[in-house]
This record gives structure tokens, sequence and C-alpha cells, in this order.
């Protein structure tokens, strides 16, 4: 009777486990895995009742073979174990099922974040994007065109054109260390200085140095502003400029070419600038002045090479009789060629103007 009741007992629990991981597969969706656990313990289950069946007419005695009776409770020992293993082991899964579930809604929380903060990133795109000149001012004898593309969502470089209190015309390029929204807020700020300040002043050294007041309350000691501020008489054929860790290049008519160098460190760094006004005389037709800040001229290319002023002066000499608009545009391309699949790792800034009479 022992060895029957062995038998029973241990066919039982081998289904009873069996049920246990299919309502673990039902449960908690783990099909591949607990699936086969399942269909395991149920053939277990079918070769007790074998057993059984074969024996229970005429079940042995311990006397006649030991070893069946030793198999009979061997098999009921692995079946007791394997049941309260299955018993024990649903509470691991509740609380594997709950942490896949925080996971969810954390993920479904991070997924919300980032929606809000991309559509926050593109609004402030959009409105940064709206800073920059909607039109170039009608300045007599010159083409002008200038184009700002952000490294991400929005930039640190600008240009603008400033009326001064005399009436008359500034540009300005400026570029703000780094890139990304905290240099853009800076940018944002220092265009808004730079507008407020010029229609009280007349002479771009005051404005640069007045610009540098304003920047330095603004910025820590690790940042700074590069700007170029230039200024053309066309009755007098005069070209003013001040730069501030910025300079700027000239194509002669000649087709020479010169750089305008900057005269003081970026603004930010020094609290008392001085800086003076440079000129450069007798501009002559078919002249071009370029402004670029440096996300231009450090774009590498896969071999770690960086296009360079060399690569800026081919290019603009290679397209010279261009409008400015078009030679922005092949100045552009031409830098994205050079740089291959690398992405740009600043923001670039193009700023051309051409002297047509």
């Amino acid at each position: 009777m022992q060895f029957k009741l062995a038998l029973i007992l241990a066919f039982l629990a081998q289904l009873t486990a069996a049920g246990l991981a299919l309502r673990l597969n039902v449960r908690y969706r783990i099909y591949s895995a607990w699936f086969f656990v399942s269909a395991a313990l149920c053939v277990s289950a079918i070769l007790r009742l074998i057993t059984l069946c074969q024996n229970w007419i005429d079940p042995p005695t311990v006397d006649e073979n030991w070893v069946e009776w030793a198999s009979a409770f061997a098999a009921l020992l692995s079946s007791v174990l394997v049941l309260a293993g299955m018993s024990f082991i649903e509470p691991f899964f509740k609380r594997m099922a709950a942490a896949q579930e925080s996971l969810q809604n954390e993920r479904r929380r991070l997924a919300t974040i980032v929606d809000a903060t991309e559509e926050e990133l593109r609004l402030a795109q959009r409105i940064q994007k709206r800073l920059l000149p909607a039109e170039v001012p009608p300045l007599p004898t010159l083409d002008i065109f200038g184009q700002s593309d952000a490294a991400e969502w929005t930039s640190g470089d600008y240009y603008d054109f400033l009326t001064l209190s005399d009436g008359s015309t500034a540009m300005i390029v400026a570029d703000v260390c780094g890139h990304g929204l905290g240099p853009a807020l800076l940018m944002s700020s220092t265009r808004a200085s730079f507008r407020g300040l010029a229609s009280t002043i007349d002479d771009i050294a005051e404005l640069m140095i007045a610009g540098n007041r304003a920047v330095g309350d603004a910025v820590s000691s690790s940042e700074f502003v590069t700007a170029m501020i230039v200024q053309y008489d066309h009755e007098r054929r005069t070209l003013k400029y001040v730069g501030a860790g910025h300079v700027a290049y000239l194509l002669n008519a000649d087709d020479s070419w010169e750089t305008l160098p900057a005269e003081a460190p970026p603004l930010g760094i020094l609290r008392d600038l001085e800086v003076s006004c440079m000129r450069r005389e007798n501009i002559r037709q078919g002249a071009i002045l370029v402004i670029v800040t440096d996300g231009i001229l450090e774009i590498e290319n896969e071999a770690g090479e960086q296009f360079g002023e060399l690569r800026l002066r081919e290019t603009i000499a290679s397209y010279r009789s261009e409008p400015a608009k078009t030679l922005v545009a092949k100045l552009l391309a031409t830098s994205r060629r050079f740089a291959g699949k690398k992405p740009h790792q600043d923001d670039i800034t193009a700023l051309i103007v051409k002297f047509t009479a």
C-alpha cells in the first residue's frame, strides 16, 4: 500500500506543479521558458502514472525489490520538492512583474518628459530663428547675405544689422563659446544688449566697449563672446571694423587677401576693455568681405583635418563672381562635403558682403 501511495502522491505532486507552471505562463506572460517547464512536469507526472499502473495489481515488497521502492519514494521526494519550488517561486515573479510594470511606467513618464522637452526645444529653436534678421537693410553699393545654422537645437552664433544713433548701419557677427541651450540664452542676451546700445552710440568702437560691459555682467569666468563689428562708408569707400577675439577676411579686387585682425580679447574677459576702430581705405568694386564663426573653420573631415582658412579662401575665390547669397550657399555646401559623414561639432555662421560699386 505504501508503494502505491508514494506513486499516487508523486503523480499528484507532479501534476500540481505542472499546473502551477502553466499558471505562471498565463499570469506573467513568460511562455518561452515556463511552457517547457510545464510540459516537462506533465511528462514526469505521466511517467509516475505509468509506473503506478504497471505495479497496481502486484506491487513489489521491500524485500522483493527494494530498488523499486527506493525509486518510488525518491520520485515522491522529487515531486514534493518540485511542487514546493513552484509554490514558493511565484512571489519572485510577482516582484518581477511589479518591477517590469514600474519600469514601463517610468519609460512612459520619461517619454512624456522627452516629448515635452523636445517641444520646448523646438519652440526655442523657432524663437531663436526669428531673432536673426528677416531681411537685409538697403545699403548702397553692397550685396549682403548671412546665414546661421545651429549644431544642435539652438545656437550660440548670430549675425545682425544695427542701426546706430546717427542713422548709419553696422553689421555684427558674434559667437558665444560652446553650443546648445546655455550659449543660446547668452546669445539672446548679447543680441539684445547690442541692439539696445546701438541706438545711443554712433561709433562702433564705443559700441564694442559698451557691449563688453553688458556681456561681462551676464557671463561667468569661463564664458566669453567673440564679436566682429563692421561699418562701411560708401561715399569715402572706407571700411571700419572692430574685432574682439574675432577676425574677418577681405578678398580684394586684385585677388589678394587680407586678414582684418581682432584688436581686443573676447567680450566678457576684461571688465575694462580698451579698443579702437580700425580702417581699411579705398575699398574697390569687386572686393568681398567674409566674416565666419570658428564653427566653419574648425569643421573636421573623417581624417581629422580641419577646413581651415586656406579652404575658406579658395572657396570664396572660386565663386567670387556669384551673388553674396550664392557665395554663402557654396561655402556651407563645400564645408559639408569636406566633413563627409562626420557631423558638425559647432554652430556655423557666415556673413558675406560684396562691394558692388
